[in-house]
């Protein structure tokens, strides 16, 4: 029974270990960020992108701007790790604006690992959050797409044809 125990646990440990999928590809190009994101049977696209202005601690989110949002954020400090952020403009999550919400399993392909101010960052992204427990009960939030963003700045659009807005990030 011990050893059977031990043997599940390495098991789940495995597979919790590929269920995050990273593959650097350098040839990869896109022209624009459109995101989709499946919240509780509601649907809808993130098409902007900022980052934290320190390419030493470099965190690129992923979303749209407003008193709600969930964001895909890609932590490339170390090693390209993804979560997803919530954040409402009230203290919904125990007191807090904001909640981490790590993923069951996510794809990211990126067209590098090392970047500096000015560097494009290009990728794809797939995934699906662990459960999260809310009043209703749990729900989970998917998302898929491709992603665009300049290393320092802060690029808003609303809508897929629209152009870009940069701001440099500073």
């Amino acid at each position: 029974m011990k050893k059977t125990l031990q043997i599940l646990i390495l098991l789940n440990f495995g597979l919790n270990l590929s269920a995050q999928n990273i593959k650097i590809n350098s040839d990869f190009k896109v022209d624009s960020t459109e995101i989709k994101i499946i919240k509780s049977d509601f649907d809808y696209y993130a098409y902007s992108t900022f980052d934290n202005k320190k390419t030493d601690s470099l965190i690129v989110t992923i979303g749209n701007v407003g008193t709600s949002v969930t964001a895909i954020k890609i932590d490339l400090t170390e090693k390209p790790k993804v979560y997803i952020t919530l954040w409402s403009d009230y203290a919904e999550f125990n007191g807090k604006e904001t909640l981490d919400v790590e993923l069951e399993s996510y794809d990211l392909e990126l067209n590098a690992t090392q970047f500096k101010k000015g560097d494009r960052i290009m990728g794809r992204i797939k995934g699906k959050s662990k459960p999260i427990l809310n009043s209703f009960g749990d729900y989970q939030i998917e998302f898929d797409g491709e992603f665009k963003h300049i290393i320092g700045k802060l690029m808003v659009k609303k809508k897929p044809g629209e152009n870009y807005r940069i701001i440099d990030n500073e």
